[in-house]
């Protein structure tokens, strides 16, 4: 049997917001770790040159994600102060939780991190990450860890032939699906009026008109509003058939697919 042990701690930074006078030096701080596919929650601590925590109650600090290779800021958020439990003020600790969003459209690799300290009239002030006063930290998004969004598939291309058009076949990707697998399209009609048939086959290669069977048929009234359908089944390949109703000359401007 595999025991597998996993660690419910906090992802803790500690940053300098005191003059140094060369006690107790920190050489480094440790790198921080995002991970794609969660949210990733941060606490900062702020401490002085003597390790101990500042009052950072009525302060306000900005985080920023940048971006080595082009130095621009990815990612700014606040910080939230919070409360220590004590009746006075609140020492030494704010948060700020990066989503599962935030980090959506940022490639897995290292980037740099600062807080800054805003002040009332909008004056930025460094913090630094160590006492050698670097102010700049290091941070690496990693994925592989986590469930990721995939964007949907996007269909546009449609072979006309009389009042029908027909797409080409897409992997509907059987091996990564159980038999109660889900698939779902998102049709986005302009001036539509007629029927779509989602159609499936089993052949793996080149499937022929013959090969395909009829998995519905709906039926779509003249609009631009978009249509949501759902079917299940673990097939090779899927394809999308729309036909105008006599006299109708709207189009499916596209077609959006998952499973």
């Amino acid at each position: 049997m595999q025991t597998v042990s996993r660690y419910l701690i906090n992802n803790l930074v500690i940053a300098y917001i005191n003059g140094y006078h060369g006690r107790n030096s920190k050489v480094y701080d440790r790198q921080l770790k995002l991970y794609r596919g969660v949210s990733n929650p941060v606490t900062f601590t702020f401490k002085n040159e003597d390790q101990k925590a500042q009052f950072v109650d009525s302060k306000t600090f900005e985080f920023n994600l940048i971006d080595t290779e082009s130095k621009k800021s990815v990612l700014t958020r606040n910080l939230t102060i919070l409360d220590d439990g004590s009746t006075t003020s609140t020492k030494g600790q704010a948060s700020v939780t990066l989503t599962e969003g935030d980090l959506l459209d940022l490639d897995a690799k290292f980037y740099n991190f600062s807080v800054r300290e805003v002040a009332a009239d909008g004056t930025r002030t460094v913090t630094f990450s160590d006492t050698a006063y670097n102010s700049a930290g290091t941070a690496e998004i990693l994925d592989g860890g986590y469930p990721q969004f995939v964007a949907s598939q996007e269909i546009t291309n449609f072979t006309r032939s009389g009042s029908t058009s027909t797409s080409s076949a897409i992997d509907a990707n059987p091996g990564v699906n159980n038999n109660s697998a889900l698939h779902t399209i998102a049709v986005y009609p302009v001036n539509f009026a007629g029927t779509l048939a989602i159609q499936g086959t089993m052949v793996t290669t080149a499937p022929t008109d013959s090969d395909y069977f009829t998995i519905s048929t709906n039926t779509i009234i003249a609009a631009d509003t978009i249509k949501y359908y759902n079917f299940n089944g673990v097939i090779q390949n899927v394809r999308f058939r729309w036909t105008n109703d006599s006299g109708n000359t709207g189009v499916i401007d596209k077609i959006l697919y998952r499973q």
